[in-house]
């Protein structure tokens, strides 16, 4: 198995090759502006996004995700190879991921139901004390600009995340955010992070400022 670097996906898409065999194909497409990083990140997103929501499943090679049966190889750094689990090894990144989410007030960023989620009120960044340290995403805006949204983001600690934008970002930007029950991986909450950055894009044409 290859290891997670010059490229990510290598380690899964090995295993699905070992799995099921040696045949892949591919199809390419040049949008305008390919060439700027921002916005072609932001395609990237929404077409992960879009896929997710009209086949109700999620990319196998994506969010570091591998099928069952593997363990991923680590960057070449580390020096650790996957392969085939043993009787008595586990894989988290095998786990079912989240599903999509309902795209409701899809157009709204700021909504409190943005994608089907429950977002908490606006706040300001000056106020993120006291947070849940559950998992979730999150989203940063100007209030005087909405649109597009500062960052949308994800973390396995609320708290934590929200605290370093505190230290880290302008105090007047408001921040609101969404507790993912279903949040316990990263990849889960990745997916769902996807989903709001894809959706961004549809509805704004632009990535949020500080995205990428």
């Amino acid at each position: 198995m290859p290891y997670t670097d010059p490229h990510v996906a290598a380690p899964s898409l090995w295993a699905v090759r070992q799995e099921y065999g040696p045949e892949f194909q591919v199809s390419v497409v040049e949008p305008d502006d390919v060439d700027k990083r921002r916005r072609r990140l932001s395609i990237e997103e929404a077409l992960i996004a879009v896929y997710r929501r009209e086949s109700g499943e999620n990319t196998t090679a994506n969010f570091g995700r591998i099928i069952d049966g593997y363990k991923r190889s680590s960057m070449r750094s580390s020096g650790f190879t996957g392969g085939t689990l043993t009787d008595d090894e586990t894989e988290s990144n095998s786990a079912p991921g989240i599903g999509p989410l309902p795209w409701t007030d899809a157009d709204e960023p700021t909504s409190r139901s943005w994608m089907g989620l429950d977002w908490t009120a606006p706040e300001p960044l000056a106020n993120a004390y006291g947070l849940p340290t559950d998992p979730g995403v999150y989203r940063i805006w100007d209030q005087d600009e909405p649109e597009p949204l500062e960052y949308i983001g994800q973390s396995g600690n609320l708290k934590s995340r929200l605290y370093q934008h505190r230290r880290n970002r302008d105090a007047e930007l408001v921040f609101s955010y969404a507790i993912l029950r279903e949040g316990d991986e990263k990849h889960k909450r990745e997916q769902v992070e996807t989903d709001l950055i894809g959706a961004h894009w549809l509805a704004t044409k632009e990535a949020p400022r500080e995205q990428f």
